[in-house]
């Protein structure tokens, strides 16, 4: 510990750099932990549905949703969220935010963490992962 200044001192790049990746790293952590919201991959999402009762909730708007959507997915577009999530009896029961990519489902996730949802999920990826793991989809 004696040498550490000396290390700074002669490898400031490195030190640097070293705490520039570790707050980037930590605030992506704090920022899901904050928001409410779990990333899960295609194969966990199918695991939450089929072992947990999870419940696939479809952001998007119901036009893109009658084109096609995840069976017995339930449909509540971003726009009109906060007014349906009284529909949404189980607060306790996992819930994975679908949307066409992925970026939607920040915002209806902290929506849900902030009505004290417990279990909340996204879909990494969203709607195209979905597709590219050649999971069934229904119109």
């Amino acid at each position: 510990m004696e040498h550490l200044g000396e290390f700074l001192v002669n490898h400031w790049i490195l030190a640097t750099l070293f705490v520039v990746l570790s707050s980037i790293l930590m605030s992506d952590s704090l920022n899901q932990k904050i928001s409410g919201m779990t990333p899960v991959s295609t194969a966990q999402a199918v695991q939450l549905v089929n072992q947990q009762k999870g419940l696939f909730l479809d952001i998007r708007e119901k036009d893109e949703f009658s084109k096609e959507h995840i069976a017995e997915s339930t449909s509540m577009p971003l726009s009109t969220l906060a007014d349906n999530l009284g529909t949404l009896k189980n607060k306790s029961q996992p819930i994975i935010i679908v949307c066409a990519s992925g970026q939607r489902s920040r915002s209806a996730a902290k929506q849900l963490s902030n009505s004290e949802f417990t279990d909340v999920y996204v879909l990494t990826g969203g709607l195209n992962s979905w597709k590219e793991a050649k999971l069934p989809l229904f119109s």
